[in-house]
């Protein structure tokens, strides 16, 4: 398969953060987050690039209506983990609250 070049940094990069792709319409600012692997491997069945689409690109190949708004203009993003453990990040306490020096 001929990778496509798209804009946008490529989906592949997105695994070192354990990331996913977060799709916004821009009708009605609706989101939703989809698994990175799940994005990849359906644009792979549809011969759109797979892990070399940029992140950008996503939202082009959207097929489906906004379920809100029924809107057809998406915008999409990565998406990160909000937590440091949730990105396999070993978690080391830090300086109490009530210490001294911290404020």
């Amino acid at each position: 398969m001929q990778p496509i070049t798209v804009p946008g940094v490529p989906l592949a990069h997105y695994r070192q953060h354990n990331g996913g792709v977060t799709l916004i319409c821009l009708d009605c600012v609706q989101h939703r987050t989809f698994d990175l692997e799940a994005v990849i491997r359906r644009l792979e069945a549809r011969g759109l690039g797979g892990d070399q689409t940029g992140i950008k690109a996503v939202a082009g190949f959207v097929r489906k209506p906004c379920p809100r708004c029924g809107g057809a203009r998406f915008e999409s993003r990565p998406h990160f983990p909000q937590r440091p453990k949730d990105a396999g990040w070993l978690v080391v306490p830090g300086p109490k609250a009530d210490a001294p020096n911290v404020r």
